[in-house]
């Protein structure tokens, strides 16, 4: 433990929850969250080591057990992640880390499950990006069990229905891709790539720009729907067959279509590829790791 490691870095909610114990425990207990949280980005199995031991001594505060589930999960140790994550819920009363739970019974290979954990989520108690994380979890469990247009669906609902920052957006829409390319739409994955930025790299200063991919994902539905409507032409031409109507009405169902959490980018696609392309000149992009 480095000397300079105070229980006074940790915030002060955290520090609250530590006062059921006493004061020497902790403050040994507040120093090893210290290091969790500074850890759990560079080395997450030494800050799930750290958390361990928090937890050991402080088994009954729901931060300390919640802090072990977090580190448990990023460092691979499932089973531990899925033990600590309900314990902090119990102690809690609060609906934590539903896509962590879910992510976790996904990488056992209980997809049955994690699907369940997802629809247990109480959304009074889920935010913006808590919903956007459970819907790309949920999107990668029908992609294992071989259901990528599902997979598909879920995620294009929550695109539409985020209203978070742009870095979450924009892994929604690399996850959009991954579904796609799955399907076979090798060239909308490629744009919708193209797009957010993934594979390219910027200059600095570039990274400060950002690309308004909602707006851009509205401008593609629209430019979809005038794409599949029936074409004026310069002799006058006979009203389209009713089985021509019924592909236009079923092509526009399938993009209203619910999945289990959230979803868009340009959901549906149109006859001509080129017809939901964003303008080259005002594409600006946003830098960030992408997520399967």
């Amino acid at each position: 433990m480095p000397s300079e490691v105070l229980p006074q870095n940790l915030e002060a909610s955290a520090r609250r929850e530590l006062r059921s114990l006493g004061r020497a425990n902790a403050e040994n207990v507040a120093r090893h969250l210290v290091m969790v949280q500074r850890l759990l980005d560079s080395d997450p199995e030494l800050a799930y080591q750290h958390a361990r031991y928090a937890a050991s001594h402080a088994g009954r505060v729901a931060v300390v057990r919640e802090s072990a589930g977090i580190a448990a999960y990023l460092s691979g140790h499932y089973n531990e992640a899925l033990r600590e994550i309900r314990a902090a819920r119990r102690l809690s009363g609060l609906d934590l880390h539903r896509a962590i739970e879910a992510d976790c019974e996904r990488a056992l290979g209980r997809y049955n499950q994690a699907l369940k954990v997802a629809q247990e989520a109480d959304p009074r108690q889920l935010d913006d990006l808590e919903e956007a994380e459970l819907a790309m979890v949920v999107s990668g469990v029908r992609h294992d069990m071989g259901q990528s247009e599902l997979g598909l669906v879920v995620i294009e609902e929550a695109i539409m229905m985020f209203r978070g920052d742009r870095e979450t957006l924009r892994r929604l829409h690399s996850v959009r891709a991954d579904r796609l390319e799955e399907l076979g739409r090798g060239d909308e994955a490629a744009k919708i790539r193209k797009r957010i930025g993934i594979g390219e790299e910027r200059e600095p200063a570039e990274e400060v720009e950002v690309y308004d991919i909602e707006d851009d994902y509205e401008e593609e539905q629209h430019a979809a729907t005038t794409a599949d409507a029936p074409q004026a032409s310069e002799e006058p031409s006979a009203a389209p067959e009713p089985s021509e109507t019924a592909e236009v009405a079923e092509s526009r169902e399938a993009s209203d279509a619910v999945g289990a959490s959230a979803g868009a980018d340009d959901s549906t696609a149109p006859t001509d590829p080129e017809a939901a392309e964003p303008e080259a000149d005002g594409a600006t992009t946003v830098a960030g790791p992408a997520e399967d």
